[in-house]
Formats: structure tokens, C-alpha cells, sequence
């Protein structure tokens, strides 16, 4: 095969090929269009674009895409793989992959592709040539149906040597970076136990809907706050599997406080793949990004009826990647190095929030690509996992503040269990290792056995706190008056997911002294009032 740079007149065949691969059904038409592809394969209009020749056929495509404005950051992104199922036989994908490597090996750049999910021959090819899959997008573009993507990188020794430590309070982020890095052969970095706290989720900002141009006038405005950079968003804006160049406006929310503004968020939308794409952020505090993406979600979702978000944090932003966490988002690549800060390369971590059914890409996945699908998949299931519980979790008032992410870690503490009409929860006097929610029904707090209630704890109520808080033995019977379900937590079970996120224990432990302190000030005031009615009386 002949490897050679694609040009202009290229765009014919170019086209036939993507027929043959993709049919005539992709949602952007451009790829159809001879005229619109010879812009894009004349790299002064379009890309850098290389192709395999064979006996006078194209028989394979790849570009490398250039970034969207000014990048420093060392990446060769290659897109728009196009493969004829031949090409794998006759050598010329070999070759063509070859070739790329050594361009972007000459350059000094990581190079990273994109894989369908259902693309065996092609994961067997780059797995050959040194990629290593690094993550996986599910469901994320729309052809037939919702296809899937692998992350595959091909490292540069040079790239990967300086490099930040990781936050022990994201483990699902470090379970992904531990078997990304092992697979690149790179020591795994230092876990600090920083104790980050995601922003605030719930505070006072009035947000604004603005223009990209806004959005950049204010980010220059909050530099003399010295922002810190959390977003690795502008590499690439195009479109859909194939990247394409799109022509919709960048949008931008703005936040203010009192007379200021003080955040902002862009971020554009992908209508093909009804997917949002957050590009950049800026606060000038740390009251405002929570809050910010918080109501961006909810615009896009309402507005947009987005059903797929993503965003690239840099790993060194582990307060974002717990705001993003709260939020209920997953992270699905880590790609390492992928951006160049301060005279250091920083990790960067790909998150998604699904707003529709999750289920596995009935992708054909090699060895290699599945030992990460997995890991993502366990961690979407994790999300499908008490959706009815965590509903219930979040109008308690011990769990206040607390976002999706972490109510979900809390949800698979729980177990469920009926109990009959008149069966005991505890008696008095038994050990208090376990607190308890009403899911359905209702249970009677009771001073002694068969003595009227004190009390009674309904739906979506929680009871057997204050024990379970200390340790101290139940100073009262607790029994089902009709049929009920349940939701119970073990003390042990808590304790262990506080000592891995110390932060999340200490939310829970402040709610719970501040529901404490309400329920004591309500007992102090009915007292009083009993005891004007009994002076009343006499």
C-alpha cells in the first residue's frame, strides 16, 4: 500500500469510502458532499489527513484533527478512522497506523483515537501498534442507534514524566487511574489525602444566560482573582463520531452575587448525539461553581432535552471533580498528560452524566478494551442501583446537601426488610448498632412493650438515630403497627464509608446534630406548653 497525505482531490473516493463503512444514513450530510470534503482534507482549510492507497483505492483514512483555538497541550488527536474491512487483510491499516505513529512520535505527541465500540478489527489494530484503551463513552454517539466509544492512547516517554498527584476522596476516579497508568507502564502517582470537598451545591448566585463573547469579557475580568483552571474543553468542538465542524453558538451562563459577576460556564450542544459539552469555566470565588453547574444542568436538561453531558476536569481540580460527582456524574476516561499547566502536564478525567436508561454497548470488546468497560459499567450500575432509595435519602434532613453522587453511596448501605403488623424493630435495651427508615408503612415508638405510643414515625421518616449516633442501648420499643418496609444502615457500614471520604462523614454527622438540636428545641417547647396547660389547669 501506498501511505501518503490525502489532498483535495482525495474527496471522491474519500467519500465512497465512507459509504461503504457508515451507509448513507450518517446525520451530517456534509460527509456526502465531495465539495465540503475537499475543504477538509486541504489541510491549510481543513486537517492533516493521511490515507492508505491500493491499486488505486483509498483503502483507509485517518486525520489529525487540529484543536480549536491556541493548544500547547501535547496531543495528536486523530479522528474520522475510516477502515475498509479489506484494509485489515492486505496490510494497508497496518501500515497507515504506521505511519501516523512515527508523525506524531516526530512531534513529541501523545496520539489518541476514538473506537467504536463496535469495531473489533479496528481495537485489535491499534491494540497492535501500542494503543492502550484508556477509557469508554456508552452510548455516546447516535448512528442506528446510540454507539459507544473507546479511548485509546499511544504514549510519549517525554510527556508522561512530570506529573501532579491524585486526591484520595474521588476512589472511583483513582480505581480507573491505577489501571489506566499500570497498562501505559507508569508509576501510578502519589494519593493524597486532601479531604477535598466538592463546591457548594446550594448558595445564593442569580444566573444569567449570556453570549461566548460575555462569557470571555468576564473571564478576562476575573484573571485578577487568579481563577484556577479546572476545564480541559476547547481541543476539539467538532460533532458527532466524525468530528464535524458545526455551526451552532457556543452558549454561556453567567453567576452573580450581589452586584458582580463573579462564574461563568460555557459550553455548546451537539444535536446529532443530543449531547452537552461544557467547555470552560471561570469563578473569581469558592462559593459559585457548584451552584453554576448545578443550574446549567438543569437548563440544558429542560431547554436543550440534552440527555448526554460531558466535561474533561483536570485532575488537579479535585473540588470540581466532587462538585461534578454530586452532580451524578461518572467518570469514564483517564487520560494522562493530555494537558500542559504551569511548566507540568496534568491528568485529565472525562466525566458523563446520563438523562436516559443506561445499558452495556452490545459492543465485541478485545481482552484489553473490556477490563475498562467493566470498570465504567460497574459504575453507570452503581447509578442504576436504589433510585427509589436515594429519592427518599434526599428530603431527609441528615442527608441534606448532599448530591446524587454521594446519596448513592449511602443508598447501597442500605438493605431492605418487611416487617409484619405488630412484629418488633428493637426493644428497649437492645443494642443500638442500626438506624432505620420508613420506606412504606408505619412504626410506634413505645416506652414499654404494649404500652401506647409516644410517638409515630411514617414514610419517609427517619427513627433509632440518636442510638445508633452513640452506641448507647434503645431506651424505647419500636414496633410496626402495619405492614412496612424498612430501609436499614449498620453503624459499621457508615463508619467505613466515613473513613474513606472523611468529608462526606462530616456532613452527615453535622445534619445529624443540627435534626438533634431541632427535635430538642420542639420537646423544650412542648414542655413549656404542657406545663402552662397543668399551671392553667390547677
Amino acid at each position: 500500500a501506498t501511505i501518503r497525505q490525502a489532498h483535495a482531490g482525495d474527496a471522491p473516493q474519500w467519500v465512497a469510502l465512507a459509504q461503504v463503512l457508515l451507509g448513507p444514513d450518517y446525520p451530517a450530510k456534509e460527509i456526502y458532499d465531495p465539495e465540503w470534503v475537499a475543504s477538509q482534507l486541504d489541510p491549510e482549510t481543513g486537517h492533516e489527513t493521511w490515507v492508505a492507497e491500493q491499486d488505486g483505492q483509498l483503502r483507509a483514512s485517518i486525520s489529525f484533527l487540529k484543536p480549536a483555538g491556541a493548544n500547547i497541550n501535547p496531543i495528536a488527536n486523530l479522528g474520522r478512522d475510516l477502515h475498509h474491512p479489506d484494509s485489515f487483510a492486505d496490510g494497508s491499516a497496518d501500515a497507515l497506523l504506521h505511519k501516523v505513529n512515527e508523525l506524531a512520535t516526530e512531534r513529541a505527541q501523545m496520539a489518541v483515537s476514538r473506537i467504536s465500540a463496535l469495531d473489533n478489527a479496528q481495537q485489535i489494530l491499534y491494540e497492535k501498534h501500542g494503543y492502550v484503551c484508556v477509557g469508554f463513552q456508552p452510548l455516546k454517539h447516535m448512528l442506528q442507534a446510540r454507539v459507544g466509544v473507546l479511548f485509546y492512547v499511544h504514549p510519549a516517554a517525554p510527556v508522561l514524566v512530570t506529573r501532579y498527584p491524585l486526591s484520595e476522596s474521588l476512589p472511583q476516579i483513582s480505581e480507573l487511574a491505577a489501571v489506566t497508568l499500570e497498562k501505559l507502564q507508569i508509576s501510578t502517582p502519589l494519593l493524597v489525602r486532601d479531604g477535598a470537598t466538592g463546591y457548594p451545591l446550594h448558595t445564593e448566585l442569580k444566573v444569567h444566560v449570556a453570549n461566548f463573547d460575555d462569557f470571555q469579557l468576564w473571564r478576562a475580568q476575573a484573571k485578577a482573582s487568579n481563577p484556577p483552571t479546572e476545564i480541559s474543553g476547547s481541543f476539539n468542538l467538532g460533532i458527532g463520531l466524525l468530528r464535524v465542524p458545526f455551526n451552532v453558538p457556543i452558549h454561556a451562563l453567567l453567576g452573580q452575587r450581589e452586584n458582580t459577576i463573579v462564574a461563568g460556564v460555557a459550553y455548546y450542544y451537539d444535536q446529532h448525539d443530543r449531547c452537552v459539552r461544557f467547555i470552560d469555566c471561570f469563578a473569581a470565588d469558592d462559593l459559585s461553581t457548584g451552584a453554576l453547574f448545578q443550574q446549567a444542568l438543569k437548563i440544558v436538561h429542560e431547554q436543550l432535552n440534552a440527555v448526554y453531558v460531558e466535561v474533561d476536569i483536570l485532575a488537579t481540580a479535585p473540588r470540581l471533580l466532587k462538585s461534578a460527582e454530586q452532580l451524578g456524574f461518572v467518570p469514564v476516561a483517564y487520560l494522562p498528560a493530555f494537558y500542559f499547566n504551569d511548566g507540568t502536564y496534568a491528568d485529565v478525567v472525562k466525566m458523563v452524566k446520563l438523562n436516559m436508561t443506561y445499558s452495556l454497548d452490545s459492543g465485541d470488546f478485545t481482552a484489553e478494551a473490556r477490563a475498562i468497560v467493566e470498570i465504567i459499567d460497574q459504575n453507570f450500575q452503581d447509578q442504576k442501583i436504589g433510585v427509589a432509595i436515594i429519592n427518599l435519602l434526599r428530603g431527609l434532613p441528615i442527608f441534606d446537601g448532599l448530591g446524587d453522587g454521594e446519596l448513592r453511596k449511602i443508598a447501597r448501605l442500605f438493605t431492605q426488610k418487611l416487617y409484619r403488623p405488630g412484629e418488633v424493630v428493637f426493644r428497649k435495651g437492645d443494642s443500638g448498632d442500626e438506624a432505620f427508615i420508613v420506606m412504606r408503612g408505619q412504626v410506634d415508638i413505645q416506652l414499654e412493650e404494649n404500652s401506647r405510643p409516644i410517638a409515630s414515625v411514617f414514610s419517609g421518616k427517619i427513627f433509632g438515630e440518636l442510638a445508633f449516633l452513640d452506641g448507647a442501648l434503645r431506651n424505647a420499643f419500636a414496633v410496626a403497627s402495619q405492614a412496612s418496609i424498612l430501609l436499614i444502615i449498620h453503624r459499621t457500614a457508615l463508619n467505613g464509608l466515613v473513613q474513606r471520604e472523611p468529608h462526606l462523614g462530616m456532613v452527615i454527622m453535622r445534619n445529624i446534630a443540627m435534626d438533634l438540636s431541632n427535635k430538642l428545641r420542639q420537646a423544650n417547647t412542648a414542655l413549656a406548653s404542657l406545663k402552662k396547660e397543668t399551671v392553667v389547669l390547677r
